[in-house]
């Protein structure tokens, strides 16, 4: 799909806002500051316009296989889904929740892990709710934005919630940030413009609640191809809203171009990996006998199994075979080192 294409329709999610029953037609022109109480009040109606709009497509995604959970957006009539690559981290398929409870199942298709975006795809064949795709290079800083994604994850007692914000700050690579507050769970969600445009996937929490990092539209819409035709790519970092108590080796890879395993990219200091013995270069191959192919092979053999396991691995140095014990840790433990 081509990015010209891509100017679709308007839907999605709200919980912390209030928004009237009756279906609302006129769209309000919110003030870019706002300095007296009309101007607030212009805000805020046009809030309830975009959450109207865009909370069927806002959705939940969650995996029985890996344990996985976090949010995304359809962004296609026919059912493609945004949401971060670690959302997805390793799943062929994930559950998607929509706001009335009723799931289907989605196929992973492609992910650019460094840019912390992934694209799937609703097997069923209908109409889709779907929401229009913005431009997260044409926002300006101080501009009005709002988060939506299944804080603490899908919820039958409420909405997804909405948190309304500013835009702080964009970057050459294509991320940027805001002060829409997220929580564990807002992970894929989406950040729309004021108009209700989606500018960007929830990616993860800076410093503090209120300073969070978004994939920007505009370059995840560069990788679109790649991304439908089912690529994985790039190198996922570690991230505040992955779940805390998944267990880590320490060490960052790349695939091979053979799909016969992982390479050892960098073994990071104190950790499991190091202590076991990983070195550069390395290319892990196997875990507890289970063959690891590539990225997504090793994320769903680590979801088998839970911090303070000793597991066996199976590495190739050089032509070498070489078996490491090693000793998984707790993310959240590990990374706060």
């Amino acid at each position: 799909m081509k990015t010209k294409n891509l100017r679709l329709g308007l839907i999605g999610s709200l919980g912390v806002l209030s928004v009237s029953s009756s279906v609302l037609i006129a769209q309000v022109t919110a003030p870019s500051s706002v300095q007296t109480l009309e101007d607030l009040k212009r805000v805020q109606d046009q809030i309830q316009i975009v959450v109207k709009k865009v909370r069927p497509a806002t959705v939940a995604l969650t995996s029985t296989k890996s344990g996985a959970s976090g949010s995304g957006v359809i962004v296609t009539k026919d059912g493609l889904i945004l949401t971060a690559a670690h959302v997805v981290q390793g799943n062929e398929e994930m559950s998607i929740i929509f706001p009335d409870g009723k799931a289907y199942i989605a196929k992973v298709l492609g992910s650019n892990r460094t840019k912390d975006v992934a694209m799937l795809q609703l097997v069923k064949k209908k109409d889709w709710p779907f929401v229009e795709i913005g431009d997260s290079d044409g926002l300006m800083i101080g501009g009005h934005v709002i988060a939506m994604g299944h804080a603490g994850g899908y919820d039958t007692r409420r909405p997804a919630p909405v948190r309304f914000g500013r835009l702080l700050s964009k970057n050459r690579k294509g991320f940027i940030t805001s002060d829409s507050v997220l929580i564990g769970g807002d992970s894929g969600g989406p950040l729309f413009d004021i108009n209700g445009k989606v500018v960007g996937i929830n990616s993860s929490i800076g410093q503090s609640w209120h300073t969070n990092n978004h994939a920007g539209i505009s370059a995840l819409v560069l990788d679109w191809d790649r991304l439908l035709k089912g690529d994985t790519w790039g190198q996922l970092n570690q991230n505040p809203l992955a779940d805390p108590d998944s267990p880590v080796m320490g060490f960052t890879f790349e695939e091979t171009t053979n799909n016969k395993g992982v390479v050892v990219m960098e073994v990071l200091d104190d950790s499991p990996a190091r202590e076991a013995g990983f070195k550069h270069g390395d290319i892990l191959v196997a875990i507890e006998n289970e063959q690891v192919n590539d990225g997504r092979d090793l994320l769903v053999a680590l979801s088998h199994h839970k911090p303070t396991d000793v597991i066996e691995v199976l590495l190739m140095r050089g032509e070498e075979e070489i078996k490491l014990k090693i000793t998984l840790s707790r993310r959240g433990d590990f990374f706060k080192r």
